[in-house]
């Protein structure tokens, strides 16, 4: 009996080493060998062995898409140890039952899921192995998933639920990071059903259990968590409260180094300073503007550059508001510095509106001969643009630059501006440009009468 022990082990140990040169098929033929000479044996010693062959051969035939075969090789492992008094190969019949229902998942016999994670945690859910109890976490939350997909979102959070009040006072890190996934996937779902006061409930258990958990992804957790509370106490006309937890995020969070957090922080202050321009509370708005400048200036993720381009808009039009028209302008400088010759078509969206703005505060603050420059250096950009908004913003420079040229006595110029409206844009595809043609054929009449 011993020389059948060693030489299984060893021959297992054998077809175990790891190759770069096995295919699935070859694998499953060392397995399948494996098997046929030692699966009927009942020595103690040689079930673990049996085990974690079951499980390699179901987990190569599911790679291989060998489905029905996976699934009896996994049902041949669950039925042989589910029972077993050795908790190490309790442990591999419940990760058999998880991964049977993840099959299961992925070949769309979504019907077949349910019933197999329903065993896993009838059976499991009162382990006190971890290995079984993060199946039991996992089995729930994936559970809880399936049912939120299908808009049965009361059984989605009577899972949460279980999940949170069997995991909840866990050390163990995977089980911390299942049921901080739980209780923020629960707000969500409380969120949809317009359970506002629960949801925000939701959040602050998910910040009291986990605020010193240091783990990147529950730490990321935290973050979207008070965001969306934000976002709630918002939804409750509780905008002072709102504000103090962007507050909250933004100081916790703000020299992150994870990147998925760091957006977290600049939405923050782009939903804070919305609130704070519905109050009217223009000098903090653009005190928020320059605490996100100051942070995400140096990014490099094009995401991040739009949200900059968005500030420095933002910002020249509230320091307007306020009177400062300097800085406005070098707000409208900055961006145009930064961004002038990006090649990124959304970022040349703010290129051109930055100088449309730009030309219009100082034509319409006194400075139309300041302005004009400012005007040709957007027509010579955009001027051709196929952007249908973006060439409305055409037509109305040409109107305005028109004006100011009047007004600074330049009758031909202004003439040829509005000839070029005329002349050049096509109305036909861009049906909304034809009242800009007529203001500019009523500008030309008018222009006509004051040389008579």
């Amino acid at each position: 009996m011993n020389s059948i022990i060693e030489q299984a082990k060893s021959q297992f140990e054998s077809l175990m080493e790891p190759s770069t040169e096995q295919d699935n098929e070859t694998r499953l033929k060392s397995y399948d060998e494996w098997l046929a000479s030692f699966s009927k044996e009942q020595e103690k010693d040689l079930q673990i062995y049996i085990a974690m062959a079951l499980a390699s051969k179901a987990s190569c035939l599911a790679a291989m898409n060998r489905i029905d075969d996976a699934l009896i090789a996994y049902d041949a492992l669950i039925s042989r140890f589910i029972e077993a008094e050795d908790i190490n190969l309790q442990i591999f019949a419940g990760k058999a039952l998880f991964d049977k229902a993840v099959t299961l998942r992925k070949a769309k016999r979504n019907e077949e899921v349910h019933p197999v994670y329903d065993e896993l945690i009838t059976r499991f859910r009162d382990s006190q192995e971890a290995e079984l109890q993060i199946c039991v976490a996992k089995a729930l939350f994936n559970k809880a998933g399936n049912l939120d997909a299908v808009e049965k979102d009361e059984e989605a959070l009577s899972c949460y639920n279980e999940l949170i009040s069997l995991f909840s006072g866990s050390e163990t890190p995977e089980l911390r990071n299942n049921v901080a996934k739980a209780l923020f996937y629960k707000a969500v779902t409380l969120k949809k059903l317009e359970r506002t006061e629960e949801e925000i409930a939701c959040y602050d258990q998910l910040i009291s259990l986990f605020s010193d958990v240091d783990d990147k992804e529950v730490q990321n957790g935290i973050a979207k968590a008070l965001f969306n509370k934000a976002a709630a106490l918002y939804h409750l006309n509780q905008t002072e409260e709102a504000i103090a937890v962007y507050d909250a995020l933004i100081q916790r969070f703000i020299d992150t180094e994870d990147d998925a957090t760091a957006k977290i922080v600049a939405n923050s202050f782009f939903e804070k300073t919305g609130l704070l321009s519905e109050q009217g509370r223009v000098e903090e708005e653009i005190d928020g503007y320059n605490r996100f400048l100051a942070r995400f200036s140096d990014s490099q993720d094009p995401s991040i550059h739009i949200m900059i381009a968005t500030a420095l808009i933002n910002k020249a039009i509230s320091l307007a508001q306020a009177g400062q028209d300097t800085e406005a302008l070098a707000s409208y400088d900055d961006l145009l510095a930064r961004f002038g010759e990006s090649e990124d078509p959304n970022l040349q969206l703010y290129v051109a509106r930055a100088l449309f703005s730009k030309g219009s505060h100082l034509g319409d603050h006194g400075s139309p001969e300041a302005a004009l420059p400012v005007y040709d250096d957007f027509l010579t950009r955009f001027s051709k643009t196929e952007n249908g908004g973006l060439q409305i913003g055409v037509a109305t420079t040409y109107l305005k630059k028109a004006i100011y040229l009047i007004s600074l006595g330049r009758l031909d110029e202004a003439e040829a501006s509005y000839d070029h409206l005329i002349d050049d844009m096509d109305a036909e595809k861009n049906v909304t440009l034809r009242q800009y043609i007529a203001m500019a054929q009523q500008g030309k009449s008018e222009l006509e009468k004051q040389r008579a």
